[in-house]
C-alpha cells in the first residue's frame, strides 16, 4: 500500500458495492465512511450523510434504519477495500518472490500502512465495537462484517505455513492465536495513535515506527530468519 495517501482520496474509500447494493446505498455508504473517518461516528448525523450523498433524509432512513446500520456498512466497505488490496498484493511478483516470513511481514506492514494513512480508521472501529456491544447492531450485520474481516486470515496463514516449509520461520505456534493477538495489539496501538497525545510523555510523531515495533516483535517471536 503506497504511503502518504490523503485520508479522503485513499483507494480504501473507493466504493466496493456488494451484489444487490443499489446506487443510492453505495453512494450513501461511501459518503458515510468519509464523514465517519473525518469526525467519528457519534459526531455525524444522518442529515449530514444525506446531504453528502444528495438524498433526502427519509430516503436514507428507508435504506438504513439507523446510523449504526450505515456505520457497519461503512466499516465493511473500508475493510473490503483492504481485502482487495491484499488480494492484489499476494498475486504480485514482489510477494511471490518472498519467503514465507517475508510474506507475513509484508502483510502485517500493509495493515500498519493502512492505519497510518487512514488515521481515523482505528478510532472508527473502536466506536463501532461499542455500538455492537450496546446491542445497536443487528446480528445479521455483525455476521456480514465479520465475514469481510475473515477474508484476510487465509493470506496470513498461508504465508506462515510457507515459512515453516521453506525454513524462514523456525517456531511452530497456534497460528490462529498468534494472528488474533497481533491483530488486536496493532488495532489497540493504532487506536491510541488516532486519539492523539494525552500525557506529557506521549510522542506519536513516528506512527509507522511504533506500529512497526509490534510487527518486528511478532515476526521475531516466530524465530524468523533473514
Amino acid at each position: 500500500m503506497a504511503s502518504g495517501r490523503d485520508e479522503l482520496t485513499s483507494p480504501a474509500m473507493a466504493p466496493v458495492p456488494s451484489a444487490g447494493t443499489s446506487a443510492v446505498d453505495a453512494c450513501a455508504i461511501e459518503c458515510a465512511a468519509r464523514l465517519f473517518l473525518e469526525r467519528g461516528i457519534a459526531a455525524v448525523r444522518m442529515t449530514d450523510i444525506a446531504d453528502a450523498a444528495d438524498v433526502g433524509v427519509a430516503t436514507l432512513y428507508r435504506h438504513f434504519s439507523t446510523k449504526a446500520a450505515i456505520a457497519v456498512a461503512a466499516a465493511t466497505l473500508m475493510w473490503g477495500r483492504l481485502m482487495s488490496d491484499y488480494a492484489t498484493l499476494v498475486e504480485s511478483d514482489e510477494y511471490q518472490a518472498l519467503s514465507g516470513a517475508g510474506r507475513l511481514e509484508l502483510l502485517l506492514g500493509t495493515y500498519c500502512e493502512h492505519c497510518v494513512c487512514q488515521p481515523g480508521f482505528a478510532a472508527l472501529l473502536d466506536e463501532l465495537d461499542r455500538l455492537m456491544l450496546a446491542g445497536d447492531v443487528s446480528q445479521g450485520a455483525i455476521d456480514s462484517y465479520a465475514q469481510t474481516l475473515g477474508m484476510a486470515y487465509p493470506h496470513f496463514e498461508r504465508a506462515y505455513r510457507r515459512g515453516i516449509e521453506d525454513g524462514s520461520i523456525a517456531r511452530e505456534v497456534d497460528f490462529a492465536l498468534f494472528y488474533r493477538s497481533v491483530a488486536h495489539a496493532l488495532m489497540c496501538v493504532a487506536g491510541k495513535l488516532s486519539r492523539g497525545e494525552v500525557l506529557p510523555s506521549d510522542d506519536f510523531s513516528l506512527p509507522r515506527d511504533e506500529l512497526g515495533c509490534i510487527t518486528d516483535m511478532a515476526i521475531r517471536s516466530l524465530g524468523a530468519k533473514e
